[in-house]
């Protein structure tokens, strides 16, 4: 199934970002202004309901099926969450991000290793299916 090799691929892409965000806590600021511009934010619209769509499609093929549809569900609710919650409201959610210490920035960066490992862990293929 290449789609699982997808969602693989994507996972470890989370855990790099997750990791470098660790060592560099302020660079999640800046990936964050790519999304603060009303392009951006449609881009980020696009980006979670396909994912979230995604893991809802593997979910069945993977360790934990009903953990990763509801994951995908919330990708989705978020996804579509964002217009509502507005552009103004987002760059205040940045703003105020931006302004913690980076010790919260790098627990922030330290979950989405942990999202990123647990998408890889149940996605990779059981013994018996390799």
């Amino acid at each position: 199934m290449k789609v699982r090799w997808f969602v693989i691929a994507w996972g470890i892409l989370v855990m790099l970002f997750g990791a470098w965000a660790m060592v560099r806590p302020f660079g999640i600021t800046q990936i964050a202004d790519l999304f603060l511009t009303s392009s951006g934010l449609w881009a980020a619209v696009a980006l979670r309901v396909a994912f979230g769509v995604l893991l809802w499609m593997v979910a069945p093929a993977s360790r934990m099926p009903r953990t990763l549809r509801v994951l995908g569900a919330l990708f989705v609710v978020g996804g579509l969450a964002l217009p509502v919650v507005g552009l103004e409201r987002m760059q205040a959610i940045a703003a105020w991000g931006a302004g913690q210490d980076g010790n919260v920035l790098r627990v922030v960066a330290l979950m989405a290793v942990g999202l990123g490992a647990f998408i890889v862990w149940s996605m990779w293929p059981r013994r018996s299916e390799r």
